[in-house]
């Protein structure tokens, strides 16, 4: 199973079992399909493509899966049947609904002291024949600790059935930006009663309100850019580790023959005048403050491949900071190329 280091053993059976969402959306020539999955992430060299389709997968991050690069050909299998059928169920967009809310005491920062509500965003979308809707909601699922053996979508997915029986519409996760962000200070332990617990207290939060309504979206478009990042070696010699830190510095003694640098893929999406962000990278919640907006701006973490924390150049501590393997400048590079590319789209 993938997600904790410290965990020990082989997955058991199943809690509840693991899904696949397809997204399919086509103007003109141009097709896309958004693939997500719960997985912790999305395993190297994934498909870019189906036929003439092009692919942005995502991960839900579950910790309570398999690991993803020994299940490819499978999820490679169920990424083209889902993509099928989304294809033989499509039908004419009408409208898209962006609306807001706020939760409290689901999941909570990990890094503040003080209690915050936590911002979620529901994009509705309308067509012809049917609803669905986008949640995008920053947090770590991980109400289910190392100790559990049984594979489960964890909180998202009790989240995601609820508001799809409240909703009467199946509702898709996206996992926005969550570094900091977790059940740590919110759970009281670590069963599948407080996963419950936790997702009724969201539901009961759930109240959406309009931001905005755009008929007949169109302009569909797709941009890829590649991303450098280059890793480094930190050292922790005088640094005072808690419990918490212990798993980062375990991953740090396993990255010492790690690259010097690495290419990741980047996706941009514009449905005018909605434009998604798709990156690989666990970004902390600040990250999407810094983005420059002039439109609807959303941004979903753990796509296109595998990849890990990108902290502020501030941090210089703590369990984030030592399981990143990237340098100090990586998130502002990457805040200076994703701001470039949405001024262009």
């Amino acid at each position: 199973m993938a997600g904790y280091v410290q965990r020990n053993g082989i997955s058991t059976g199943y809690h509840d079992p693991l899904k696949v969402f397809c997204i399919y959306l086509c103007e003109d020539e141009k097709e896309v399909a958004i693939l997500v999955f719960d997985l912790l992430t999305i395993p190297e060299n994934f498909p870019r493509k189906i036929e003439n389709t092009e692919l942005i997968p995502v991960a839900t991050h579950t910790h309570s899966g398999p690991k993803p690069d020994l299940v490819r050909d499978i999820l490679e299998s169920y990424a083209e049947k889902a993509l099928l059928g989304a294809k033989q169920s499509a039908s004419d967009l009408i409208k898209v609904t962006v609306r807001r809310f706020a939760v409290s005491d689901v999941c909570d920062f990990r890094d503040k002291p003080e209690s915050s509500a936590i911002p979620a965003r529901l994009i509705e979308f309308e067509t012809v024949e049917r609803l669905f809707s986008i949640l995008l909601f920053p947090c770590h699922p991980t109400v289910l600790g190392p100790e559990n053996l049984l594979y489960s979508s964890d909180l998202i997915g009790s989240i995601r059935e609820k508001l799809r029986a409240t909703l009467n519409h199946p509702v898709v996760f996206l996992n926005s930006c969550c570094g900091n962000i977790s059940t740590h200070r919110t759970r009281r332990d670590r069963s599948f009663s407080e996963v419950e617990r936790l997702s009724d207290l969201f539901l009961d939060q759930f109240s959406p309100v309009t931001v905005c309504q755009i008929l007949k979206p169109e302009g569909l478009l797709i941009v890829e850019r590649e991303f450098e990042v280059r890793f480094v070696q930190k050292n922790i010699n005088e640094l005072m580790l808690d419990e918490r830190d212990l798993p980062g510095a375990l991953l740090l003694k396993k990255r010492i023959n790690s690259p010097k640098n690495s290419r990741v893929r980047i996706s941009f999406l514009k449905m005018n005048p909605l434009k998604f962000v798709f990156v690989p990278f666990e970004l902390f919640f600040e990250f999407s403050r810094l983005i420059p907006l002039d439109a609807p701006v959303f941004i979903a973490c753990y796509a296109n491949s595998p990849a890990s924390y990108v902290v502020p150049k501030s941090v210089k501590s703590g369990y984030e900071w030592l399981a990143s393997p990237y340098s100090d400048d990586t998130e502002m590079n990457l805040l200076a190329l994703v701001s470039d590319e949405l001024k262009k789209l």
